[in-house]
């Protein structure tokens, strides 16, 4: 991915997305359009709303680009994926899975296990007492601290934004190890492979929106979507790493329940 770079759209009344030539035109009311090489993107993440055309979207899904449809509020409403090849390892392994009895208690299990592990990591880096780290009185005490900075509203807006933008990059990051839209949907409703990363990795965010808060980033009332945005991308480095972590880990654990 060195060199690609993600682009963020916020939605508006008139927004279009168009195909030009091997790039994307963003065409806005009363803006100028601005060009996007389709060679220097990794995804595509629009919050809101925007029509797009069918030939720029099936020039993402050519070119590997996944893009991700927000809410105003940063709820996930679709994906689409970009051609992932031939990588198709962990969806076998997933789909092996599936095949046994007591798969959902096995998973449920190894799912209990990296997040319990990603909150003691947590609690180390915060200076909490690793014993507190039970997902319940670890998520009130994180509340209490951002409380002291914002609002919950405030809070709850960012969390929902940072969360949406998160989701985008774990889809970008399983469809490049096989686990497209086709895949995913095989599934069914039994297997949510981005919403677990997605929750997994969530915790990792915690530490430097608290450390933005306490810098004032909130002091009106409100956050700079942008300013929120470039919080998440000077992140992103590390949760690439840390999802295919994840990724190393599940497959290898499915490997040794064969």
């Amino acid at each position: 991915m060195s060199g690609l770079r993600p682009l963020y759209l916020q939605g508006s009344h008139g927004l279009a997305v168009r195909l030009d030539g091997p790039a994307l035109r963003v065409l806005r009311p009363a803006h100028a359009d601005q060009l996007f090489p389709l060679t220097r993107l990794s995804r595509v993440v629009l919050s809101g709303a925007g029509e797009w055309s069918t030939a720029a979207l099936l020039a993402c899904a050519e070119h590997g680009i996944s893009v991700t449809f927000l809410d105003r509020d940063g709820g996930v409403r679709a994906y689409l994926f970009g051609d992932c090849g031939s990588r198709e390892s962990l969806f076998h392994r997933l789909r092996d899975l599936l095949e046994r009895p007591d798969w959902r208690g096995r998973y449920v299990d190894w799912c209990r296990g990296m997040e319990s592990h990603a909150r003691r990591a947590l609690c180390r880096r915060i200076g909490l007492d690793p014993s507190r780290a039970h997902e319940l009185a670890l998520s009130r005490n994180l509340e209490t601290i951002k409380r002291r900075y914002a609002s919950a509203a405030v809070c709850r807006w960012g969390e929902q934004h940072l969360y949406g933008w998160l989701a985008a990059l774990v889809a970008e990051e399983l469809a490049a190890v096989g686990l497209d839209a086709p895949h995913l949907h095989s599934f069914g409703e039994r297997l949510q492979p981005i919403a677990d990363f997605t929750r997994l990795l969530a915790w990792d965010l915690q530490l430097p929106v608290i450390e933005r808060l306490q810098h004032g980033a909130a002091a009106a009332g409100a956050v700079d979507e942008r300013q929120l945005v470039q919080l998440f991308e000077a992140r992103v480095p590390r949760l690439r790493r840390l999802a295919r972590l994840l990724h190393t880990r599940l497959y290898n654990w499915l490997v040794e329940l064969t």
